[in-house]
């Protein structure tokens, strides 16, 4: 039921031919009920003592100063957002195919400023960025975003393409596929525009391949990204399409393992499933953690319940969105 709301207001995308700019099919999501605040969240009025004036007209008495206490500004009701919306962009990808890439927003209905984080999602393998707009992934944060989470952007780009559909989010050695330099040099700009944010706004995260490739981008641009969030991801190079053509200088740039230290300075979550079987990811969190901790990090890691499906990501999205707005 969730998955076919958020897709019943997705309109068809435009595909554009010659803009560089990119083309827009825009949409807006159901809005949700707000959930009632409780009572003792409500602000303490302050109370006010009517002074009476003096009998027979004479001098009025001196005043009696009262302190009243009063909740700090912080804990008053919290402006709830309105309903969000969700767009699919296409841009040219730079890729060898001359083809023009997809990309997925989703804006939370609060003002667009360079104050409110963005989150660039990176989907898993086989996917793309349909597959986290069905996902319900966009209702799943309405809903969290109204019970008062710090709302945030959220940006879905295809990491497909056609000379490799297996990227790794990465560039190829050969340079036929522009993944990452998609991201760093033309996603990023086109979606924050003239509200470009830093890095303490700005963070990526992703799932199965996309929790590699946030790993991976996460550790090679740390100006760009100050938060890193890999659920079920791996850290070594897994290359079956060919992207590193066995070049021991690609494969070295792109294995996060060897590159720990660049994290020093960014807030880093794991997140593994508890039911996980594959061997390329079973215990990867776990291992990348002893890594980090012997060059002096502290990851947060979480075990999650549930086998490596996107449910996993639904399901842990309040734990990642709280450990995000710890660091926004």
């Amino acid at each position: 039921m969730v998955a076919a709301a958020a897709t019943a207001v997705v309109a068809p995308v435009l595909a554009g031919h010659d803009a560089a700019r990119p083309a827009v099919t825009s949409g807006a999501l159901t809005a949700l009920p707000m959930p009632a605040t409780p009572a003792a969240a409500e602000p303490t009025p302050t109370a006010t003592t009517a002074v009476p004036a003096a009998a027979g007209g004479g001098p009025k008495p001196n005043p009696t100063t009262t302190t009243t206490a009063r909740r700090p500004a912080a804990s008053a009701k919290p402006k709830r957002p309105g309903p969000g919306t969700v767009q699919f962009f296409t841009m040219p990808s730079g890729d060898g195919d001359g083809r023009r890439r997809e990309f997925w927003v989703y804006r939370p209905g609060v003002p667009e400023s360079s104050d409110l984080p963005i989150v660039y999602f990176l989907h898993g393998y086989p996917g793309n960025e349909h597959a986290v707009s069905e996902s319900g992934l966009a209702l799943t944060l309405e809903q969290l975003f109204a019970s008062g989470v710090k709302p945030f952007v959220v940006v879905a780009p295809d990491g497909q393409s056609s000379p490799r559909r297996d990227t790794e989010w990465t560039d190829s050695a050969d340079g036929t596929v522009k993944l990452e330099s998609y991201i760093v040099n033309r996603l990023v700009p086109a979606v924050e525009g003239a509200h470009r944010r830093d890095r303490a706004h700005r963070a990526v995260v992703g799932f199965s391949m996309g929790g590699f490739g946030a790993m991976n981008l996460g550790l090679k641009h740390p100006d760009l990204f100050g938060q890193i969030v890999s659920i079920a991801g791996y850290y070594r190079v897994d290359d079956p399409d060919g992207m590193g053509q066995n070049d021991p200088r690609w494969m070295a740039a792109n294995s996060p393992d060897q590159h720990v230290p660049a994290g020093a300075g960014s807030r880093i979550l794991l997140v593994s499933a508890a039911e996980e079987h594959d061997p390329l990811i079973t215990g990867e969190a776990q291992r990348y953690r002893r890594l980090a901790e012997a060059a002096g990090q502290q990851p947060a890691l979480v075990v999650a319940p549930g086998p490596h499906t996107f449910g996993l990501v639904l399901a842990q999205a309040p734990t990642v969105a709280r450990f995000l707005a710890g660091g926004w």
